[in-house]
């Protein structure tokens, strides 16, 4: 089964061509968990984009935004699941070109850094003093 998926940003729409997420746990030394979960570190790879909006939110280190993912069946663009984050930061910001690869001339890779992530039912909230 094949899949796409949108990243939504102050209703701007940015086709992603690939994406990750992830939670951890701090272990003592002999691996067990020794504090609550935390996560929301999002990793997201775009077509380089031609508005600034990701720009400026990479810039600026208190700049926060709340956004989605959307993850599609590509067959029937029907949503599979949603990805909801807020109060997110944009920790990272790399762009890479190659002229080897026509199809992928220039990517934009972002690192996000969530307060909240809701993926499907589940919920993280990482309470961060605000």
């Amino acid at each position: 089964m094949s899949f796409s998926a949108e990243l939504n940003l102050e209703g701007r729409t940015y086709a992603i061509r690939r994406f990750g997420w992830s939670i951890g746990q701090s272990t003592d030394a002999v691996g067990r968990p020794e504090a609550r979960v935390h996560g929301g570190r999002l990793q997201v790879e775009l077509d380089s984009q031609p508005d600034d909006l990701i720009h400026h939110w990479a810039l600026d280190d208190t700049k926060k935004m709340s956004g989605s993912i959307s993850i599609f069946h590509s067959d029937v663009r029907a949503v599979r699941k949603t990805i909801t984050f807020e109060d997110t930061f944009c920790v990272g910001l790399r762009k890479e070109f190659s002229a080897a690869k026509s199809s992928q001339n220039m990517t934009m890779s972002l690192s996000l850094s969530a307060n909240r992530l809701k993926i499907g039912s589940v919920e993280i909230d990482n309470k961060w003093p605000m």
